[in-house]
């Protein structure tokens, strides 16, 4: 009989193809069993141009499983008592103020962090073109309190960043501290993570460069993103770390789970791990629907017993029917601990199976044209289980690039099939203006020159897109993969995203313009014209800041 690492030895050529694939030119990957490293093992380069390789200790950005780092550092002041879980938002963060009385008034950390408030994700107002961002990180607070409320107040799972960002607000305002410098010095330090950082740094050598996939599956290199301690989002996708070190931290947790289980407690002699059993337990199921078997999300972590579906949170459900079953084949249910982690540029995953203290982690430098990330945790997952009915993820990564890069041209053809014809069109210049959102913190510039339509965010005149005439006070701006990937934008594929709906006064004046950029709010949202050209607020003209390729990389 094959041993375990017999069998991880063996899935080499398998994971070099899932790579090859996906587009995906750099992954390390770890696995943790019985409590001990038993295999690593790394693929492609973590710098294509010189053709460097990564290794166990390359830094990569991890994206979301930054959340579970976040939550660690949240149980660590309710260890010491600044906060309780059931303190109210409001009693630390006074400038919380939220419109839905019940929310502004119970919004506990604990409900943002398990995503179970119900306010919109709103994830297209702060990510910005090459992995930037659109927000400062001291408008989070007036972000929050207005965002829509999808469903009913702890009723529904809705996944949002902005639970992850009110944290790292509360950690600052409690400890005094910034929140990279308290995850270092309380979390990081203690735990022995070395090649875990917060910042960027030139003086951190071994660090993965970033890169998008073209449609083809070629790597475009761009730049790392820019979330770090004391930007907006830190506290969702800021944390950087290495296949080894994540290793440690899933170990670290297990014990610690285990130790302060066993004595009923909530700390851990040595351990800066406090509350282990509030961070893994079950806070809110995924799903309304009731289910045999566990799929929940506890703290930076979901907790799914198998056989059942994984990849919750990362970008694989956008290109499958359904995600495939794991564990199918198991002799009895099996509860996995999870996450996946996607940020323009990077793609991860970790898996944690608390019954034989195993964890498997897989950190990739290229948002590939399907989450590579994820099918090869789960392949790996089914591997260490010793699954006698695995998928077939080769399979499973053929067929989800194969959709990724349909819908792009299926969004073309919709928006082509939904076309109104020879509809009339105002002046260009009656759609030129600023529209804000509610709290007037994010707005889109519309402007003309030379005879068309632009439009960009945030006064941001170097990264501008062409609005096309579609119909009547109606434009879009649709860009195709290989534009996306070269724009380092995130790769959305629905069709109403690059709809622009303008919108008129009672006189009959464009005031105002409907984007729906959330899937989880249908109807769009409504942002108010507040002013009229750009040479009138005094801005350069597109011109004068040097033309980009509208539809492509900056020329």
């Amino acid at each position: 009989m094959r041993t375990i690492v017999d069998r991880l030895q063996a899935l080499s050529k398998v994971i070099a193809e899932i790579c090859r694939i996906s587009g995906t030119p750099g992954a390390s990957i770890g696995v943790l069993h019985e409590d001990r490293v038993i295999y690593t093992h790394n693929y492609g380069y973590r710098n294509v141009e010189s053709s460097i390789p990564p290794d166990e200790n390359t830094i990569y950005h991890i994206a979301s499983l930054s959340k579970s780092f976040t939550a660690v550092s949240i149980a660590i002041l309710v260890e010491e008592g600044k906060l309780s879980w059931d303190t109210p938002v409001r009693d630390i963060l006074p400038d919380f103020k939220h419109v839905n009385s019940t929310i502004n008034d119970e919004a506990t950390i604990l409900d943002f962090m398990s995503h179970r408030t119900g306010l919109a994700p709103k994830n297209m107002l702060w990510l910005h073109e090459y992995a930037g961002v659109e927000l400062r990180r001291n408008e989070t607070l007036r972000m929050v309190s207005y965002l829509e409320t999808v469903f009913d107040f702890r009723k529904r799972w809705l996944y949002s960043n902005w639970g992850y960002a009110v944290a790292d607000q509360i950690i600052q305002r409690l400890s005094g501290q910034s929140w990279g410098t308290f995850l270092a010095h309380r979390v990081l330090e203690p735990l022995g993570l070395n090649r875990t950082v917060t910042e960027h740094s030139s003086k951190i050598e071994n660090v993965a460069r970033a890169y998008m996939a073209l449609s083809d599956g070629t790597p475009y290199h761009l730049p790392r993103p820019s979330v770090e301690d004391g930007v907006i989002m830190e506290g969702a996708v800021g944390v950087q770390s290495s296949v080894a070190d994540l290793l440690t931290y899933a170990q670290k947790v297990m014990q610690a789970a285990d130790d302060q289980s066993s004595r009923n407690t909530t700390s851990t002699d040595g351990s800066p791990l406090k509350q282990v059993s509030t961070l893994l337990e079950n806070h809110i199921n995924l799903s309304p629907e009731p289910s045999e078997l566990e799929r929940s999300y506890a703290l930076g972590w979901i907790r799914t017993t198998l056989p059942g579906p994984l990849g919750t949170v990362g970008l694989n459900p956008m290109y499958v029917e359904a995600m495939p079953l794991v564990g199918k084949g198991l002799k009895k249910p099996q509860l996995v601990y999870h996450h996946q982690g996607s940020l323009i540029d990077y793609l991860c995953s970790i898996h944690l199976i608390p019954s034989s203290r195993s964890a498997i982690v897989v950190l990739t430098n290229s948002m590939s044209n399907n989450d590579a990330a994820d099918w090869l945790g789960q392949l790996l997952l089914e591997t260490v289980l010793d699954n006698p009915e695995p998928n077939d993820y080769v399979e499973l990564a053929r067929k989800s690039v194969e959709t990724s890069n349909k819908l792009w041209s299926q969004m073309a053809e919709e928006l082509e099939d939904l076309r109104i014809p020879d509809t009339p069109v105002r002046e260009l210049s009656d759609y030129v203006g600023s529209y804000y959102n509610v709290v007037k913190d994010w707005h889109m510039e519309v402007w003309v020159e030379e005879g068309k339509l632009y439009m960009c965010h945030q006064d941001d005149r170097k990264q501008f897109y062409h609005l096309e005439h579609y119909n009547y006070d109606t434009f879009t701006w649709l860009l195709t993969r290989d534009q996306t990937a070269q724009r380092g934008l995130f790769p959305v594929t629905r069709t109403e995203y690059y709809i622009l709906a303008f919108g008129q006064s009672e006189d009959g004046q464009i005031d105002h313009v409907l984007w729906k950029h959330d899937p989880s709010v249908p109807e769009g949202e409504t942002f108010k014209r507040l002013s009229g050209s750009a040479s009138e607020k005094g801005l350069p003209l597109l011109a004068s800041k040097g033309k980009q390729n509208v539809l492509g990389a900056k020329g």
